[in-house]
């Protein structure tokens, strides 16, 4: 039996990557319970072992794609460090969320998630605590640091993570998915953006907002 190029040359990260497209793409075609485990390989290349190595069942692809966006929408763990105004910081973290909701991988997810929910209720809890719940409390840490340089006074960090955030994404990812618009535009990205900062800042900023001239 010959060796595959994949399993002979391509670093480990890579092939996890590739598995991940592909699970995408063939979760796009045959939906969830269509796809398999199989076809994944037959897909890649290389051989089951290696697959079950990097992703031993099906809902630990969708973890991985999962994880993917959550990278995407939460590139800073470390808040205390950032040197960012109160603005540049709402405005990095927002179209950062936008784009990874209504990234290909969002996408995708979302989308299997509201085929397979009624035979497979545990992947909802495993989207939920590998995406929004990192998002929420990535957002959590953001604030109170704020709070703790005195640039904001939030009485409910969720809710006000919740404001924000569904502020800037709205109903848009559900229509990406359901395919009724296409793929944001950066004019689009920004205008959503600004405007949720905006609202945000006038709620809850209790001091300047952005980087002093000079």
């Amino acid at each position: 039996m010959s060796m595959s190029i994949l399993d002979s040359t391509t670093p480990a990260s890579g092939r996890a990557d590739r598995y991940l497209e592909a699970a995408m793409r063939l979760f796009a075609e045959h939906g969830y319970v269509g796809t398999t485990m199989d076809m994944l390989v037959a897909e890649v290349g290389g051989s089951k072992a290696t697959l079950y190595k990097h992703f031993p069942t099906k809902e630990a692809l969708v973890t991985g794609l999962m994880d993917r966006v959550a990278a995407t929408v939460n590139p800073i763990a470390d808040h205390t460090a950032s040197t960012l105004s109160l603005t540049e910081e709402l405005t990095r973290m927002g179209t950062a969320a936008l784009r990874g909701v209504t990234s290909p991988q969002g996408v995708a997810v979302l989308r299997i998630c509201l085929g397979e929910y009624g035979r497979f209720p545990q992947l909802a809890r495993t989207v939920w605590d590998h995406g929004p719940a990192v998002t929420y409390a990535n957002f959590t840490a953001f604030v109170n640091e704020r709070q703790r340089r005195g640039e904001l006074t939030v009485e409910d960090p969720q809710l006000a993570a919740e404001h924000f955030l569904a502020s800037i994404v709205g109903h848009i990812q559900l229509k990406v998915a359901f395919g009724i618009t296409g793929p944001l535009d950066d004019d689009e990205i920004q205008r959503r953006v600004q405007a949720a900062v905006s609202t945000f800042v006038a709620r809850y900023a209790t001091g300047p907002t952005t980087r002093p001239a000079g």
